[in-house]
């Protein structure tokens, strides 16, 4: 099953970015306000924001308040009415159609939030941005922390544009159920078919409800339909042409945008890359790659290290088997967690995938590891909600990415397809493959899109892809095909064991922020250390 991607590492910049200034590096191991710290037993909570009283949009910006306004061409330009809605933030709403093809389907309000660029004078225009997922609410999470994201001379010079894309946050969050729990602590390794089937069962069960629950919502949610709704939102904005950053499931939005209106690119930067034309599939099998890479490094970084919780004389890899070999057999239950789930090795699978996505988080996943090897499961639970919750904020965005994954591109329906996929992970990943594809939530998805938009990025100009060298989600390999899948696209190499390669390194960021705001395309093969 594709997995949650762009967002514990994008979060992690936040607090690393605040105190850096433009050009400086900075290595980052820390997560936003309101998310815990890596390891800890539960989330905290953002302060509310009290919105002040309505304020006149930025007049570079604006556009007629009221009825929407026709241009010379003849073609519809959305309305936005800005306000204040906390320290120096503006938000607004955006009525699209729910299918572009049909407006006759009816209409979805998008939540917009934006931070003005704090040099007026030299405004170069609007930067949209998506953290990726897909379901992160852009709003909540990347512009409310929009200074510590982004470096100087991004906020200086641009306007940082968000939004909620549909089925996400404000714009119409998508909500299957009440508790994840009953569907991802699961036996994900399933060994016989009477346990394929309780698997199988589970999904479908948790599709059902997705269905009952959000009726006129989910043949709406695809990809293609939000940078279709991107390019609205341009349009409300005035702007000619627009600069667009996004990250990890980010990329995949931003190449089928710059596909569907290359004409309107002023700049495009996309980090930590899916491949975009491979297919559910394919992208599975490098998920798989990436997150055994990332598991390899983890352990023989560990295997040097007598600090390291996981050392055991030198072999961790030894001590890892056999905890997720215990965890099968026996889970663990948490005594002071009444009514969480036994750790079994489908938490710890998600426990995993949270702490592989920064080098910096190792520590808590080999300390969560070797306390499970001791008969104690909380660590392996604080992470398997952190994972799941997104640091405890965000309880539903598991259900916006199954939304948008299973329209946009389902895995395997038949069950013979999809053993053969299994067995072919299994293989490539030895350790982590065998959890890769369950639950099967795709297989049984009430609704079904049409086929994806081929990525080309065609007239679109230079686009700027970043990967990183130990990404565990989208690894360097699917970063390289998008760079080569977009017409202009040009790689950037960030070395560095996280998934996310933005303020990895001064290098890095020079490459990024030299080209939104100069148009200074980077060196082909660029690759960037971590300290350079």
């Amino acid at each position: 099953m594709r997995r949650i991607v762009g967002l514990a590492v994008v979060a992690a910049l936040a607090t690393a970015c605040a105190s850096t200034t433009a050009g400086d590096s900075a290595l980052v191991g820390t997560r936003p306000p309101g998310a815990p710290a890596t390891g800890s037993a539960g989330p905290s909570t953002t302060a509310s924001r009290t919105a002040p009283p309505s304020i006149t949009a930025d007049p570079t910006t604006a556009v007629p308040t009221g009825r929407a306004s026709t241009t010379a061409a003849g073609g519809i330009v959305p309305n936005l009415t800005w306000q204040s809605c906390g320290t120096g933030l503006e938000c607004a709403t955006l009525t699209v159609p729910k299918d572009y093809d049909d407006p006759t389907k009816g209409t979805l309000d998008l939540f917009l939030k934006r931070h003005p660029a704090a040099k007026r004078a030299s405004r170069i225009g609007s930067l949209l941005v998506n953290p990726g997922g897909p379901g992160a609410p852009t709003t909540s999470y990347m512009i409310d922390n929009v200074d510590g994201y982004f470096g100087s001379r991004l906020t200086d010079r641009f306007d940082i544009v968000g939004w909620d894309p549909r089925g996400t946050g404000k714009s119409g969050q998508i909500v299957c159920v009440d508790s994840l729990d009953p569907y991802f602590a699961l036996d994900l390794s399933p060994d016989d078919a009477t346990e394929k089937r309780q698997v199988a069962d589970a999904a479908a069960s948790f599709d059902a409800q997705c269905a009952a629950r959000n009726p006129g919502l989910l043949p709406y949610v695809s990809t293609e339909a939000t940078a279709r709704d991107m390019d609205s939102i341009r349009r409300a904005l005035g702007e000619p042409k627009i600069s667009y950053f996004g990250f990890s499931y980010g990329s995949a939005l931003g190449a089928v945008w710059a596909t569907l209106f290359p004409d309107t690119v002023r700049a495009m930067v996309i980090d930590s890359a899916i491949d975009p034309n491979a297919g559910a599939a394919a992208q599975t099998r490098q998920t798989a790659v990436g997150t055994e890479r990332a598991l390899t490094n983890m352990l023989t970084a560990c295997a040097k290290n007598r600090s390291c919780a996981l050392y055991n004389g030198g072999d961790p890899g030894a001590l890892f088997d056999k905890v997720m070999a215990d965890l099968d057999r026996t889970p663990l239950r948490v005594a002071d967690a009444p009514g969480s789930p036994l750790v079994n090795q489908g938490v710890a699978f998600w426990a995993i995938a949270d702490g592989l996505d920064n080098e910096q988080f190792w520590p808590a996943l080999t300390s969560a590891l070797a306390q499970a090897a001791k008969g104690n499961g909380r660590g392996l639970l604080d992470l398997y909600t952190d994972y799941l919750t997104v640091n405890g904020d965000y309880p539903h965005l598991f259900e916006s990415l199954l939304a948008i994954n299973c329209l946009d591109d389902p895995e395997p329906v038949d069950q013979a397809a999809f053993d053969r996929l299994d067995a072919e992970i299994r293989q490539l990943a030895p350790r982590l493959g065998a959890l890769e594809l369950n639950p099967p939530f795709c297989r049984s998805w009430p609704v079904r899109g049409k086929p994806p938009v081929k990525v080309t990025g065609k007239g679109a100009g230079p686009v700027v892809v970043v990967g990183s060298t130990g990404d565990p989600v989208t690894p360097i390999e699917s970063s390289s095909a998008m760079a080569r899948a977009l017409e202009g696209g040009v790689l950037v190499t960030a070395q560095a064991n996280q998934h996310i390669g933005y303020q990895t390194s001064t290098c890095v960021n020079d490459a990024v922020e030299n080209y939104l705001v100069g148009l200074k395309v980077p060196p082909v093969g660029l690759v960037c250390a971590a300290t350079s």
